[in-house]
């Protein structure tokens, strides 16, 4: 399995960064079960070469991703896509977690063998694993191992995602994990070449079926995809940075003071991770003016919110593709659950020591181009990641 060497020096020189007994503690349980799920997938997936070699000549033909600034809307367009298993192909959370052909097969068996007398044993497993996620995101994003999840894990893995921030808080020293565009070729063909190789996995085992992934941290990446699979698809998420903004600093700053309390919310820590927001939106920008119109495609996070059927047809129709009605009768129940499911945001931009003002100055170009308009104070509920 491919690993970010330079991620690991990074790792290695913010280890002992103005270090907190929390941090040092929270790093210490982590490591192990990080090697140890680790070696387990690299496990399962040199199983695969033997019982199933033949995947890896298998095609990956007009993937779909989804992607945007984080708390925009992309956990709700993913999960209604996904809905439509005849077509797509999506990683529920277990199989990012064992991004391997053997290990989906084994799962699925063990869910078959929960419907017989031996089902109480497998569920009291399965609550073992699944609790603890539920309980320790429910606030900010729903976790279960059998839902359509993000590739989270399986980026972790190699150290390509800024995730590996909410444990280390200096994301400025972080740069070959949060700008995947930016490192050195070698370097991205090797991570490239490890992602196509995850994903043709996950299209073997589900029978070629149209590959399906979200990511909120895949704006960085974009370019080095694209070129990867040049007639991929790009679902862009975007919403109103006054707005968006706060969640996404909120998502890290919760995670941080857990373990280092002395950051302040408007500390030099939110304030690199702020840069970074503004860097994200303004990449994905520059990214949509070079790949074809047919190829990434906009959603506006309040369309999405408003409307989500509408939305999901909408893109369906941009990508050429048709709506099936087993899958438009499974969005006309989801739309019931989501029009019940709002959560309050606990905090603005001001919490962070940033100006409405700011943002807009920063982030002019993202304003006009999505329609976006001037500053100005408003309080909703979010209703959606």
């Amino acid at each position: 399995m491919y690993i970010n060497k330079r991620g690991l020096r990074e790792i290695g020189s913010v280890l002992f960064k103005r270090p907190t007994v929390g941090r040092l503690v929270t790093t210490a349980w982590i490591t192990p079960i990080y090697v140890g799920m680790r070696q387990t997938a690299a496990t399962f997936r040199a199983l695969d070469e033997v019982l199933y070699p033949e995947y890896r000549d298998q095609k990956v033909e007009r993937p779909v991703f989804v992607f945007a600034n984080p708390r925009s809307g992309t956990t709700l367009a993913h999960r209604l896509m996904s809905m439509d298993d005849e077509v797509f192909a999506t990683v529920k959370l277990y199989q990012t977690i064992l991004p391997s052909i053997t290990a989906t097969k084994t799962v699925k068996r063990l869910m078959k063998l929960a419907q017989t007398s031996v089902g109480s044993v497998l569920h009291r497993a399965y609550d073992f694993f699944n609790n603890p996620l539920e309980s320790r995101w429910q606030e900010v994003h729903h976790l279960s191992l059998d839902q359509a999840e993000e590739d989270v894990a399986t980026l972790l893995y190699s150290l390509t995602s800024p995730t590996t921030g909410l444990l280390f808080p200096f994301m400025e020293d972080l740069p070959s994990q949060t700008w995947i565009d930016r490192q050195e070729p070698e370097e991205r063909n090797a991570f490239l070449d490890y992602y196509e190789n995850t994903i043709k996995r996950h299209v073997f085992e589900a029978g070629g079926k149209r590959f399906l992934n979200k990511n909120v941290f895949f704006s960085t990446r974009v370019r080095s995809v694209h070129e990867k699979f040049p007639d991929a698809a790009f679902v862009y998420l975007v919403r109103n940075p006054h707005d968006s903004l706060p969640s996404f600093l909120n998502m890290f700053y919760q995670a941080w003071k857990a373990h280092s309390p002395s950051i302040r919310p408007d500390g030099e820590e939110i304030q690199a991770l702020k840069r970074l927001g503004y860097d994200y939106y303004r990449y994905a920008l520059e990214c949509r003016k070079e790949i074809p119109e047919d190829q990434f495609i906009v959603i506006r996070y309040e369309d999405l919110i408003q409307d989500p059927k509408k939305a999901i047809l909408d893109l369906y129709d941009r990508l050429g593709m048709p709506v099936g009605e087993a899958f438009e009768a499974k969005l006309d129940e989801a739309m019931v659950a989501h029009h019940e499911y709002e959560s309050p945001r606990d905090f603005g931009l001001e919490f962070f020591g940033i100006t409405r003002e700011e943002v807009s100055e920063e982030l002019r170009e993202v304003f006009e181009e999505f329609g976006y308009g001037p500053p100005k104070q408003t309080h909703y509920l979010e209703a959606a990641e």
